[in-house]
C-alpha cells in the first residue's frame, strides 16, 4: 500500500500560509468541502446545520453518509491519492494510530495556537482518544460512543417486576454490579417477561469487537499490558469475559444476533423485544422517535457494570493532501464553535465539549446524557497503534472462533496470543 509520508516542517508552513488579502471567511468561497461520513444521529445533526456555514463562507459542503463497514476502504485509497477528494476527515478512534503513522492527517498545533481555539473544552478522555497523539494535536474531538446498559426502565421499576426479582435474587431489585450478575439478571428477566432478555449485535468484525470490548474491560481485561505491550488475551479476565457473551448470545439474545450490527439492536429495542442491551448512547435519539419507536419516554442508560467500559469517539481532522486546507482548517473551527456544537447536541448529537452536559436545556431534552460523565470516568478505549485496525481483526477472529465454531474461550484466546504480539512488534507509537 502506498504511504504518504509525513509532513515536513515546510509543509506545515505552507498549511499556515493563507494570503493576507482573504479574511477567514473568504478562503473556502466558491469551494466544495466534501465530508465521508457514518449513517448515524451526529450526521443527521450535521446536515442539519451545514446551511449556516454554506451561508457564511460561499462554500457548499457535501456529505457522503455510508455504513461503517464502507468508510475505512474508501477513505484509504483518496488519503494515499496525490490530493484527497475529502476535504475535511471524520476519524474513528481506532484509526487513529494508522492515519497518525502514515500521515494521512495535519498537524493542527500551529493552527490552534495561531486562531486561540481552546481544547481544554473537550473531556480530557476525548482529547486522549481522538485528539492527541505523542503530545501533538491531530484532530478536535467530533463525537463520541460511549456504551453502557440501555434498558427498559418501565419494565425493571415496576414494582411487580422488582416482587419477582426479589424472590429469585433475595435482595431489593438494583442495577447489575458486576459482569456475572448482569448476565444472570438477563437471563431471568427475559424468560419473567417472556422477551428477548437482551439485544446482542456480533456481526464480524466491528460490531461484535465494540460490544465485547465492554465484556473485557468490564472484568478488569485488556488485550495488553498497557505499559510492557505484552499482550494479555491468555488471562482468566478475558476467558471469563468472552465466555460470559458467548451465553448471552446464545441464551438470552434475539435471532440472528449473529449477524447483527447496531441497527439491529436498536431495532429489536424500538420493536419493544428486548429488555436490555450494551450498546452505545448515541442510540437514544432514534429510541426516542415517535415515527418509529415503541419505547418512546421508556429506555434508561447506566455504566457498565464491573471495572471499565469500552470508550470511542471520533475526530475531526485535515488531510495532509487536502486540496484547500485553509479551508478545511476553517470548517472544524466553525463546526466546533459552541453555538455550533450546542446546536447539533440539541439536534441528536453526543457532544464532546464538557459544558454542554451542564446546560438544562440539553439534560431536559436528552435525561440519558446526564450519565455520560460518569461513563467517561470508567471507560478507555482501544490501545493508540499503528496496527489498530489488525487488532480489531484479530479479536473478530477470537470471537468468529467461539460464536461461530465453538473453541472454548480459554483455547482461541491463547492461540492469539502470538498474533497480538505481532501487532505492537515495533510500532512507533508505542515507544
Amino acid at each position: 500500500m502506498k504511504r504518504v509520508k509525513f509532513g515536513t516542517s515546510a509543509a506545515v508552513l505552507a498549511f499556515l500560509a493563507a494570503s493576507p488579502a482573504l479574511a477567514a471567511s473568504d478562503v473556502c468561497k466558491g469551494s466544495d468541502i466534501n465530508i465521508l461520513m457514518e449513517t448515524v444521529p451526529d450526521t443527521d445533526a450535521l446536515q442539519a446545520v451545514k446551511g449556516d456555514f454554506e451561508k457564511e463562507y460561499g462554500a457548499k459542503v457535501n456529505i457522503e453518509a455510508v455504513n461503517y463497514s464502507l468508510m475505512h476502504e474508501k477513505l484509504v485509497p483518496s488519503l494515499t491519492a496525490s490530493t484527497s477528494s475529502y476535504d475535511v476527515l471524520i476519524v474513528d478512534s481506532y484509526w487513529v494510530g494508522e492515519f497518525k503513522t502514515a500521515g494521512w492527517i495535519k498537524d493542527l498545533d500551529a493552527l490552534i495556537a495561531r486562531d486561540k481555539v481552546d481544547t481544554s473544552l473537550y473531556f480530557p478522555a476525548l482529547m486522549a482518544l481522538n485528539g492527541t497523539v505523542q503530545g501533538k494535536t491531530y484532530m478536535l474531538p467530533f463525537w463520541q460512543y460511549a456504551m453502557g446498559i440501555l434498558y427498559r426502565k418501565d419494565i425493571v421499576d415496576d414494582p411487580a417486576f422488582q416482587a419477582a426479582y426479589k424472590e429469585q435474587f433475595k435482595r431489593d431489585w438494583r442495577m447489575p454490579a458486576t459482569l456475572e450478575e448482569f448476565a444472570e439478571v438477563v437471563k431471568w428477566a427475559g424468560k419473567y417477561k417472556d422477551m428477548y432478555g437482551i439485544a446482542m449485535a456480533a456481526q464480524r468484525a466491528d460490531p461484535v469487537v465494540m460490544e465485547a470490548t465492554n465484556y473485557l474491560f468490564a472484568e478488569g481485561g485488556d488485550f495488553y499490558d498497557r505499559t510492557t505491550w505484552k499482550p494479555t488475551m491468555d488471562t482468566p479476565e478475558a476467558a471469563k469475559a468472552v465466555t460470559v457473551y458467548a451465553d448471552l448470545i446464545n441464551s438470552a439474545a434475539q435471532p440472528g444476533a449473529l449477524g447483527a450490527n447496531f441497527d439491529d439492536v436498536a431495532n429489536t429495542l424500538k420493536q419493544g423485544k428486548a429488555i436490555f442491551a450494551i450498546s452505545y448512547l448515541f442510540l437514544f435519539p432514534t429510541l426516542e422517535d415517535p415515527k418509529d419507536s415503541t419505547v418512546v419516554g421508556k429506555m434508561g442508560f447506566a455504566p457498565v457494570p464491573g471495572k471499565d467500559s469500552f470508550l470511542g469517539a471520533w475526530g475531526w481532522a485535515v488531510p495532509s493532501n487536502a486540496k484547500n486546507p485553509d479551508c478545511s482548517w476553517e470548517f472544524l473551527k466553525w463546526v466546533e464553535s459552541k453555538d455550533v456544537a450546542y446546536k447539533r447536541a440539541l439536534a441528536g448529537g453526543q457532544p464532546t465539549q464538557m459544558w454542554i452536559y451542564n446546560d438544562p436545556e440539553f439534560i431536559k431534552k436528552w435525561p440519558a446524557m446526564s450519565q455520560v460523565g460518569t461513563a467517561l470516568e470508567h471507560s478507555k478505549g482501544l490501545p493508540i497503534m499503528s496496527r489498530s485496525t489488525q487488532l480489531v481483526e484479530t479479536f473478530a477472529e477470537v470471537m468468529g472462533s467461539v460464536l461461530a465454531n465453538n473453541v472454548p474461550p480459554a483455547t482461541a484466546l491463547a492461540d492469539s496470543q502470538d498474533k497480538f504480539g505481532r501487532l505492537v512488534k515495533g510500532d512507533p507509537l508505542l515507544k
